[in-house]
Formats: structure tokens, C-alpha cells, sequence
């Protein structure tokens, strides 16, 4: 989930680890990489992730962000990925890289991006 997809007019004190979400990120629009490879590296190497499908947010939102959470959320909570790679992913700055393309969404079937 990217920060700025936070509906901030619910609930300005809300921040995106009451999202519930595991990675959080900043100035991506990750929910626009679904069927992509990305690799994030916060310094540690590189750990790519099969960017599956949309991660849709749940009524929960409205109960700890504010009325209208989950409605705000729509189409931007957030994706579902597999991890294609063993690694550490670090709290901190990461490195963001979209590697290849999956083929009909299926982390196990990928094709290069060119």
C-alpha cells in the first residue's frame, strides 16, 4: 500500500501501520504493478515479489482509521505478492525496482520486460 492512498480527510492522526499492512510504500503506486515482478532492497540485496492481485481492504478500516476507510480504499489497499526470492526486507528506505512482466498473473510462469 502507497502512503498517499491514505484517506487522510477521515482521520489526519491515522497512519499506515494501522492499516495492517506488511510493506508499506512511498511514492509508488503499487496497486498499477499487479502482474509485474518488483524487487525491493533496503540494503541488504534485492527480494523479488510476484505482484499477484489487489489486496482489498476490509470493514476493519473503517473501525480503526474512521467511517469511509474501506470505501476510500477501494482499488488502492494495497496488493497481494508471492516472494520469488529469499532476503531481508529492512523498516527503512528501500531501493523500488519493477523487473519483468508475469505471464497471465502467475508468479510461477514470468517473462522479462524489455
Amino acid at each position: 500500500m502507497a502512503v498517499e492512498s491514505l484517506p487522510l480527510g477521515i482521520n489526519p492522526s491515522v497512519d499506515l501501520r494501522q492499516t495492517r499492512r506488511n510493506i508499506l510504500l512511498r511514492g509508488v503506486d503499487i496497486d498499477s504493478y499487479i502482474g509485474w515482478v518488483i524487487e525491493l532492497d533496503s540494503g541488504n540485496g534485492p527480494v523479488a515479489l510476484g505482484v499477484n492481485r489487489a489486496a482489498r481492504p476490509c470493514a476493519w478500516m473503517d473501525a480503526v482509521i474512521g467511517p469511509g476507510a474501506q470505501r476510500a480504499l477501494r482499488g488502492k489497499g494495497g496488493v497481494r505478492c508471492t516472494p520469488l526470492s529469499n532476503g531481508v526486507i529492512q523498516v527503512g528506505k528501500a531501493r523500488f525496482r519493477v523487473v519483468e512482466q508475469l505471464i497471465s498473473g502467475n508468479a510461477a510462469s514470468r517473462r522479462r520486460h524489455s
